[in-house]
């Protein structure tokens, strides 16, 4: 095999592996399952959450191999005893086999099994007053799949190098293959890490916590209390 041709075709896997690596890239699509605020939460939010969420499983384009969502919430909680809070989360993280991913006195974050998402975030709003949610679900199918294909096409492409690295007739030769070899290696080390991360989001869902400590009255704002429920007293009375 003359020089040339070696480097031709060495060129041409180049071409190849860099066409299967970035083809097929694809964005997420994002879904607002459902948003709930202090002007409008009320005690109907778990079937509210139920059908939203029903509604993100069951989309219609769903393909034959199984969807990737990986689902999250941010919820505002007020509470008399904030400090109480975090313990509290910590316990429910581990009921559900989760883990806390940051601890703070005004928000924490937690990670738990995808399968108890719906009935972590149930307990979590026992926990004090829900002032607002928000509950997400990001579809990454095929994010996922483009990028396990990519995959399976780089270490095809790297068993090519390594078949073409062993016909190589001089230094040269091998050197060009190995500086391939090395870049191919690292593109299939990236794509292995965007496949585990997202494995990793979908098993274990994302909660956000924001704690807020429940303003207390002063002595005038007794006083207007009392004055409210006594003249509410009347008129109903009345």
């Amino acid at each position: 095999m003359t020089n040339l041709i070696f480097k031709k075709i060495v060129l041409i896997l180049l071409v190849f592996s860099s066409f299967i690596l970035f083809s097929s890239c694809r964005p997420a699509k994002k879904y607002a399952a459902i948003t709930q605020d202090k002007g409008n939460y009320s005690n109907s939010s778990a079937s509210l959450e139920k059908i939203n969420l029903d509604k993100i499983q069951k989309n219609p384009k769903t393909p034959k191999e199984k969807r990737k969502i990986l689902y999250s919430a941010n919820l505002n909680l007020i509470s008399a005893l904030p400090d109480s809070i975090n313990p509290q989360l910590e316990r429910i993280t581990e009921k559900y086999d989760g883990y806390v991913g940051r601890l703070s006195t005004t928000e924490t974050t937690i990670r738990i099994k995808s399968e108890y998402f719906e009935t972590v975030v149930k307990e979590i709003e026992k926990l004090g007053k829900v002032t607002r949610k928000n509950i997400y679900g990001n579809d990454v199918t095929e994010q996922y799949w483009d990028a396990q294909i990519r995959l399976d096409n780089a270490l095809e492409t790297r068993k090519r190098y390594l078949e073409l690295l062993k016909m190589a007739q001089n230094v040269e030769e091998a050197i060009l293959v190995e500086r391939e070899l090395a870049r191919i290696t690292q593109d299939i080390d990236l794509l292995k890490g965007q496949i585990n991360k997202l494995d990793n989001l979908e098993e274990f869902a994302t909660i956000t916590i924001s704690i807020k400590e429940k303003k207390k009255l002063g002595l005038l704002g007794y006083v207007g209390v009392g004055l409210y429920k006594g003249v509410k007293w009347f008129f109903v009375r009345n």
